[in-house]
Parts: C-alpha cells; structure tokens; sequence
C-alpha cells in the first residue's frame, strides 16, 4: 500500500460546502491596482488599493487553496472548477499553499494560467510534490530555482524566497518539513524506519530495507502490519537529513517573521506541512497512523508562536480539513483531496 493514497481514504472530508464558499465569495465589489511581475520580486511590497467599497466591514479579502495536485487525472476538473469559481468571486490575496504540482513543474504553468483572471495579488509555497525528482536530481536546487522560476514567470511571489507585505498586512511561509515529530508514540516503531520512510512490513518486502530488521527485538506486536512506504523516500534527494531540513525551514521562517513583524498589524502564514500536533488527522488504521510522522513539525508551530502578530496560519499535505487555535493564532489545513479541492475565505 502506497502512503501517497492517503487522499482516496479521506477525500469524503471537505472544510466547507460549496454553497458556503461561494457565499463568501459572491459579494465582491472592490479591486485591486494590477500589479507587475517583475514589482513583486522584492522582498517587499506595499500595495496601493483603488478607493474601494467595503464588504461586510472588510478591507482586504484573501482566498486560500492548496494540493491542487494537477498532474494527477483526477485532479484536473475539480481544480478548473474552483478555479473558475474563485476567479469570477474575485478577491485581493490568492495564495497557494503547496502541491500545485510534481515533477514536471511545467503544470504549474498550466495551474497558473487557470487562476490567470483572477485580479489580484498571488503568492505561493512549495509542497513536497514540487520537490519531487526524476533521475537522483538535487531537491534543494529544484526547491530554490525551478520552483521560484515557475512562480516568477507566471507572476506569483514564491514566499519561500521571501515575504510579501501589503498594506498593514503580511504574508510569510514555505514548505515546512517533517522531523518525525509528530509520529505517534503508541505505535512504537523504531525511529530508523521513518527515517528510511517504510514501514515495517513494507521493509521485509524491498530488498534495500531489509536490512532495517535485523534488530526486530525492538518491534512491537503488530509492526509488520505496516505495510505503507512514505514516497519522498524515493523521490525526494536532500543534501541532509530530515530533520536538518525542518531545521532550515524553521529558520527561515522566523528569519522572514523578524524582517516584516515590527513593520505591519499583522501577519498571515501559510506552511505546506502541518505547524501543530492537532492538526494531524486521527485514525486507528495503521498505516494511515504511521503516515502521521511526515505531516510536519512541532518545531514550525512553535516557531508561529514567537510572533503573537501571527493571526491566522494556513497549511495543506494531510488532505484534511481541520483547525486549531492556540492562543490568538487560527491555524487551518485546507482539505483538498484528489478528488475534491477546497479553498478558504479570510476578510481581514
């Protein structure tokens, strides 16, 4: 059993009814000045608004998706339908959240082109997927240069490089990572092997793991039930650990929370991978459990704490909706499935 049909488990769970969202959407009535590509490159941007009429006592609207997962078959016509949809409810912010595409980062192009009536300002983050290669190519390359070009030449700021700020307003994020942090202590699995990415029982199958049984003493009852491999184990190359990389992911995000916190009233964040423990969707399903160890990171949460301007945090990867709230900071998984593609509505 692959991991990376997790969604097909869950995609019946969606954050909010259709009828809801395009409630939300419908009353739109102020725009935008239209703002160039190569304006948006700076690390960043104050953005003048039209005189505008105010929706429900709101001054700017923002639209939130992510895991549209475009080079998938199946996940093309809901991704044109909602992008249809959040195009003609318009809005001033449309932000990506990770897993727009996979190896062939040209479908971000085609993403994007979608999206292309859509108005206003459009930022992304990587997900996992994006980092993905063919042939042993370095992820950390891909995730630094072709993922910021592809954002470039479609006109979308790739906050991975840097923050945006508009207005009393910013935006700040990246992939995130995973460090193991969240994989659940009942189970007892070793740690080696969500290190090598493969459950138990999956690595009594492939030869190149094997070897991770030779000390089985320490497997609990039940461990060669996970049969499940996590696929950033075969498609992901790092020039370090896991754990290294969340570390430099961390680090980058309070090194952008630091540039723009003092300078705006507040600050929305959007990390692909999952910044609290409650965010990780439950389930008694072993191999769905084991799965909970690549979500995200207690670190990425802890590092949001630091900055109590931080209002509402956005991620994506569990293809589960759910929220959180710790203290003054709302944090929500989107919930695109394969199958199903959801999208959030914040009026600030």
């Amino acid at each position: 059993m692959e991991v990376g049909n997790l969604n097909d488990y869950i995609h019946g769970f969606s954050s909010a009814p259709e009828s809801r969202r395009a409630a939300a959407c419908r009353d739109m009535r102020y725009r935008l000045f239209c703002i160039p590509a190569s304006v948006l490159r700076p690390l960043c941007v104050f953005v003048w608004t039209a005189p505008a009429r105010v929706v429900s006592g709101s001054l700017m609207r923002i639209i939130i998706t992510s895991d549209l997962h475009y080079n998938v078959a199946r996940s093309r016509e809901p991704t044109e339908k909602i992008a249809k949809e959040i195009c003609a409810g318009g809005g001033d912010c449309l932000l990506f959240v990770g897993d727009t595409a996979s190896t062939d980062l040209t479908v971000m192009d085609r993403v994007f082109g979608l999206f292309e009536p859509f108005r206003g300002v459009k930022m992304a983050v990587a997900g996992n997927h994006e980092l993905w290669t063919v042939g042993g190519a370095d992820s950390l390359a891909r995730y630094e240069n072709d993922v910021s070009a592809a954002c470039r030449r479609n006109g979308v700021h790739y906050l991975d490089e840097s923050p945006l700020v508009l207005e009393d307003t910013a935006f700040v994020g990246n992939v995130g990572w995973y460090d193991f942090s969240f994989r659940p202590s009942g189970m007892k699995i070793p740690l080696r092997f969500y290190q090598h990415k493969v459950g138990p029982g999956a690595a009594a199958y492939f030869d190149k793991h094997r070897h991770l049984l030779s000390h089985e003493a320490d497997l609990p009852p039940g461990a060669l039930d996970v049969t499940s491999r996590w696929m950033d184990g075969e498609r992901v190359r790092l020039p370090e650990s896991d754990v290294e990389f969340t570390r430099r992911m961390a680090d980058k995000l309070r090194r952008h929370l630091s540039e723009v916190h003092d300078r705006v009233s507040r600050v929305i964040a959007a990390v692909h991978h999952l910044p609290f423990a409650e965010l990780v969707p439950p389930t008694i399903v072993p191999n769905w459990a084991f799965a909970g160890g690549f979500l995200g990171s207690e670190l990425l949460g802890e590092t949001l704490l630091d900055f109590p301007k931080v209002t509402h945090a956005f991620c994506g990867h569990s293809h589960r909706a759910r929220t959180c709230r710790k203290g003054s900071l709302v944090c929500k998984s989107i919930g695109s499935t394969y199958r199903e593609k959801q999208y959030e509505v914040l009026d600030l």
